[in-house]
């Protein structure tokens, strides 16, 4: 990165001095409006000089210096100073013989004294701006940064409005990682940057660039160091908690059973069976116990989490101010609102990502959802996946896991839109019957809940799993794997795949004749369809 920008810039500043400088063999005199009255004879004596050392090369070292001399004379002994001429002929002297820091400060002086030399005084500082910042990046590439950074910062007196100097500065710190002053210079880029088109770039990268830093510096305190440690605890227990329960589930299911049945275990049986279920639930308890303490602690820890990310937040708000349809930085910051206790503030990240970023690629919003919800970030997690569902209904994977998302948070309302719309695409999936089953569950409706769990793991004959879908500009293929779950032989069936585009049109449809097969066996089906815009996919069988 670095060395990129070093090339970047040395490209500007050698192109920026590849027209020969307008002093070069003709005296240049001050151009209009900039007109100036000598106003004493040593002024004049200088302007003289100077240009006779410009169209006179042989005597040009022994002119520039009476130009020098005269010119001082005039201001120190003469009481000149207050003569804009006097120090505008001074600062040409310093452009002739590339003294930059004795320019900026002779042609400041000028243009407070005579301001209509401004534009006059802008061409001159340009080229030298150019020339120090070229100095500057030589010393750098040599490895002596001192220099380089005195010779950055004359270049950004020079051109204020030009943040190539604050970029280099930035970048010289950020490779020292003095990332305090780094972002000092990241800022000041921003700033000088401002809504100038042909900055465009340099503002993007250095409010990026911040952003990443402060990102980085946040999620390496220590508070958030804690929050991580508290976090994998919870997952780690919620894993545990998960198997636990569903073998208590299943215990408790048995025993149900046995009693409909008016079936006894031997004593034996019946004694160990009690140990093994008050031992499973006793775990049950302690886990769910520890994991309301640790809980407990990471919402404690909030306090500490928002004044340890207020920077990175601020930094991440700046740069989706000027850039709203970034999806990365929205994740990282939707992440940090997350975890230091800020779910709704999380959530709404992604709605003014959904209002803002025209064009956004979908895949982005994805690929944040699922970051999200890895983390356990469900509130902002299912809301980036939402906002990409609207872009593309058809995915079935982010479908699924956002219904997953929504069964986390306790959202019947939204997993029963969800659900659905997930087993019409993928109808003989377990695991989208499954997810159904969930939604009627958290609703409170036994019945339905027990006809999708009956058909998930009873009634359901072949599973169908796509294991890939890989759509192009031209088309899309897609692997399907059906498997028998029964001990016996299936029947043959048809199944006829629709290829969508983001709408629900039906771009490309093939059908395939799924032939008997054996117990615990599968079946492998590659389909591939032509049509531009698919998006998406759904199946059905006949």
């Amino acid at each position: 990165m670095r060395t990129r920008l070093r090339l970047d810039l040395t490209a500007l500043c050698y192109g920026a001095l590849a027209a020969p400088l307008v002093g070069q063999g003709a005296w240049v005199a001050p151009q209009p409006p900039c007109e100036l009255n000598a106003g004493h004879f040593k002024v004049t004596g200088g302007l003289l000089y100077l240009k006779t050392a410009a169209e006179k090369p042989t005597q040009r070292d022994q002119q520039l210096a009476q130009a020098r001399r005269v010119l001082t004379e005039a201001i120190v002994q003469n009481a000149q100073e207050k003569n804009g001429a006097a120090w505008y002929y001074l600062g040409r002297y310093y452009f002739e013989v590339n003294d930059a820091a004795g320019a900026d400060s002779a042609f400041a002086r000028a243009v407070a004294l005579a301001p209509q030399c401004r534009q006059d005084v802008a061409s001159y500082r340009q080229r030298l701006w150019a020339t120090t910042l070229n100095a500057g990046l030589a010393a750098w590439q040599a490895g002596k940064e001192d220099s380089a950074t005195a010779l950055f910062r004359l270049a950004a007196q020079l051109e204020p409005a030009n943040p190539k100097a604050f970029v280099a500065l930035a970048g010289l710190f950020a490779g020292k990682d003095n990332y305090d002053s780094a972002l000092v210079y990241y800022r000041r880029t921003a700033e000088a940057a401002g809504n100038d088109t042909a900055f465009a770039k340099d503002r993007k990268e250095a409010l990026a660039n911040a952003a990443r830093m402060l990102v980085g510096r946040a999620l390496n305190d220590p508070a958030a160091q804690h929050y991580g440690r508290l976090r994998a605890s919870v997952d780690s227990i919620d894993r545990a908690l998960e198997n636990d329960s569903t073998t208590l589930a299943r215990m408790v299911a048995s025993a149900q059973s046995r009693k409909a049945r008016a079936r006894r275990l031997a004593p034996a049986d019946q004694q160990t069976f009690t140990r093994d279920s008050a031992a499973r639930t006793q775990a049950v308890a302690q886990a769910r116990a520890m994991r309301a303490s640790l809980q407990q602690q990471m919402a404690g820890d909030s306090s500490q989490l928002q004044t340890a990310f207020a920077p990175a937040i601020q930094a991440l708000r700046d740069y989706l101010a000027a850039y709203p349809g970034d999806a990365q930085a929205a994740t990282s910051l939707a992440t940090l609102y997350a975890q230091s206790g800020r779910g709704n503030a999380a959530a709404q990240v992604f709605d003014s990502v959904a209002a803002h970023g025209q064009g956004l690629d979908p895949e982005e919003l994805f690929t944040a959802g699922q970051r999200l919800m890895s983390q356990g970030l469900f509130r902002a997690g299912t809301r980036a996946l939402a906002v990409a569902l609207t872009q593309n209904p058809y995915r079935r994977d982010a479908l699924y896991s956002l219904g997953v998302g929504y069964y986390q948070l306790r959202d019947s309302t939204r997993l029963l839109d969800v659900a659905p719309r997930l087993v019409q695409l993928d109808p003989l999936n377990r695991s989208s019957l499954k997810l159904l089953a969930a939604a009627w569950d958290l609703r409170g409706k036994h019945d339905s809940t027990l006809k999708y769990l009956a058909q998930a793991d009873s009634l359901l004959a072949v599973e169908v799993t796509v294991s890939s879908f890989v759509p192009d500009s031209s088309g899309a293929a897609i692997t399907l794997l059906a498997t028998n779950l029964k001990p016996v032989s299936s029947k043959p069936f048809r199944l006829t795949v629709e290829f969508l585009d983001p709408a629900g049109k039906i771009v490309a449809s093939e059908t395939r004749d799924v032939p008997a097969i054996p117990p615990q066996q599968n079946q492998q089906i590659d389909l591939k369809a032509s049509g531009k815009g698919i998006a998406g996919w759904r199946y059905r069988p006949s």
